[in-house]
């Protein structure tokens, strides 16, 4: 089931890049419910002028996941699609980078210039997913000076997050779902993503400690930040915090403080990848070890709350009432769960009461309530709280190039 998601969906994307000679970008702008192609009847921000630095950098490392997935499972021709593919849309991204000053853009015309008013000259999610697919995507290519620039990149995008001078690029398409800029308000998000790129760079560049090392360094400040372990004893223990202020205190949005049941089980799935490659390398054992102990049970509590019997997890509930204040179920992450889960397995069979069952419930109800909506083995993107799908956008309008679904699932498969 899973293998034949992962190569329906990868298998449609790379048809719709070699039908389109002339656009050098990934495309998936199409309606996932009815198939339909995005045209010239649909919202500006459907158009394929708009091009998502989220999508194309998320795209290029899931480009480069899938091609060498394809390869060890036999189906080279598929791989060599993918392959050529990668390459193409990392030589038009560099093309545009470089037109917009050496940065990335939340959407970007096809010329290079920056759509949404300009973040400044500190990082953004668009350099964070960038920057790590790209790298990516350098790797699989064997391009050693296109992955050393990317490194570079990567760099800067962890020295801006360690110096909390990083800030959110994203463009707001649901107004239930607020995601402006707000100065001292320091979400857990960037710090997350980033385990991603660590855990790769940290297996790529066995001679240097200075990725796993900040790795370790990123999950023990989540620890300290965003989960409590008894300082907010008006919350639960392993509550996940979803923002905090420069004082490093739980960041309150009237009475209420925060939690995005999603992004907490994202991070409990990326801080797995960091902790495996720790535990293959031999460092940072008593992380490996504290980490026992916190994990599981965050995901355990976190999932408990967050999903709804509808079939989803909410994408926003507040910790102090216990109660969700948006509804709606993006499609995300239920895969991101399942990765979490079986990472957790992996680490901790010995903790891991309780877990698999969460994990069973989290697929069946991306197959059963997701997937089956949607068509050309992507899922649709978003359900409301009687698993309706509903034309909401949880980030961008495009449709997932095979980042959060397929890359999840390969790594349970290479699990």
């Amino acid at each position: 089931m899973l293998k034949a998601l992962i190569r329906e969906s990868a298998l449609y994307m790379v048809e719709r890049f070699e039908r389109n000679h002339d656009y050098p970008f990934i495309d998936t702008k199409f309606d996932i419910v009815s198939g339909r192609d995005f045209g010239a009847g649909d919202e500006n921000f459907r158009q394929k002028d708009f091009i998502y630095g989220w999508i194309q950098g998320r795209g290029l490392e899931s480009l480069a996941e899938h091609t060498i997935w394809f390869e060890r499972n036999g189906e080279t021709d598929l791989a060599m699609r993918l392959r050529n593919m990668a390459a193409k849309v990392l030589t038009a991204m560099e093309r545009l980078r470089i037109a917009n000053g050496g940065k990335i853009a939340f959407a970007m015309t096809p010329e290079g210039k920056s759509i949404f008013p300009d973040t400044g000259e500190y990082s953004n999610y668009s350099d964070l997913f960038y920057s790590k697919g790209l790298f990516a995507a350098a790797e699989m290519l064997n391009m050693p000076e296109c992955a050393a620039e990317a490194e570079n990149l990567f760099q800067k995008v962890l020295a801006d997050i360690i110096s909390d001078r990083f800030r959110t690029d994203q463009h707001g398409f649901d107004p239930k779902n607020p995601v402006a800029f707000v100065p001292g308000k320091l979400l857990q998000g960037p710090r997350m993503i980033a385990l991603y790129g660590l855990a790769r760079l940290a297996s790529a560049r066995l001679e240097t400690n200075f990725y796993i090392d900040t790795a370790a360094d990123m999950i023990r400040y989540i620890y300290a930040c965003h989960i409590n372990m008894g300082k907010y004893k008006q919350l639960q223990k392993f509550d996940f915090i979803e923002a905090v202020d420069a004082g490093h205190v739980a960041w309150c949005d009237g009475e209420m403080i925060l939690c995005d049941p999603g992004h907490a089980l994202e991070f409990v799935g990326l801080a797995g990848k960091c902790l495996l490659e720790m535990r293959r390398q031999g460092k940072h054992q008593e992380l490996i070890s504290e980490s026992a102990g916190i994990l599981p049970e965050v995901f355990k509590h976190v999932f408990d709350f967050g999903f709804q019997r509808a079939g989803g997890i909410v994408k926003s509930f507040d910790l102090v009432s216990r109660r969700a204040i948006n509804n709606d179920m993006p499609w995300w992450s239920l895969p991101e769960t399942v990765r979490a889960g079986m990472q957790l397995l992996k680490l901790y069979p010995e903790h891991s009461g309780g877990i698999m069952a969460r994990v069973e419930t989290a697929q069946r109800a991306f197959f059963t309530g997701f997937a089956a909506a949607g068509t050309h083995g992507f899922a649709c993107q978003t359900r409301d709280r009687n698993g309706v799908p509903v034309r909401v956008i949880p980030a961008v309008p495009d449709a997932d190039p095979g980042y959060h679904t397929n890359c999840s699932f390969i790594d349970v498969l290479n699990l």
